[in-house]
This record gives structure tokens, C-alpha cells and sequence, in this order.
């Protein structure tokens, strides 16, 4: 377990990340982190910058052949596509 000390940082109150903890986030200095809280417990991940994009977003530039069959999607999302 890695222990952090809340510290005062001007008006606001802060934690010091060492490297072993930015280095399991990937993360580095500019890096945004996200924060959840569930049952007492605190929950940190790195920001995922990819863009949510719909299928539609992702195939706006395509002027490739175009097909007459259509394609069938699945009923439930297996991922973070964005249906």
C-alpha cells in the first residue's frame, strides 16, 4: 500500500503522487486524472483524451466502394463504441 499526506497548497489542499503510482497510471506531469469514490474508498484513473466517436464520425472522409449489403450490428455494446 502506498501511503500520501494531504498538504496544504496555498488555499487548497493537495497529495503528492510518487513515481511508482504516475508510472502505473502512464501518467505524467499535465496529465489529467479522474476521481470515484465508492465504499469509503478512493478510485484513480488516467483521463482517456481518445474522442468519443459515433460510427458516423469515424466514416464522415470515407469515399471508398460502397456496399449494398447490409450489416448487422450486435444488440449490445461490447466495448466504449458509442451506438
Amino acid at each position: 500500500m502506498i501511503r500520501a499526506t494531504i498538504s496544504k497548497w496555498g488555499n487548497s489542499k493537495g497529495i503528492r503522487l510518487n513515481q511508482a503510482v504516475l508510472q502505473a497510471l502512464n501518467a505524467t506531469i499535465g496529465d489529467q486524472l479522474n476521481f470515484k469514490i465508492e465504499d469509503n474508498k478512493v478510485i484513480m484513473s488516467k483521463q482517456d483524451d481518445t474522442p468519443d466517436l459515433t460510427f458516423e464520425e469515424l466514416f464522415k472522409d470515407y469515399s471508398g466502394e460502397e456496399f449494398d449489403t447490409e450489416i448487422k450490428l450486435p444488440d449490445e455494446r461490447k466495448g466504449n463504441e458509442k451506438w
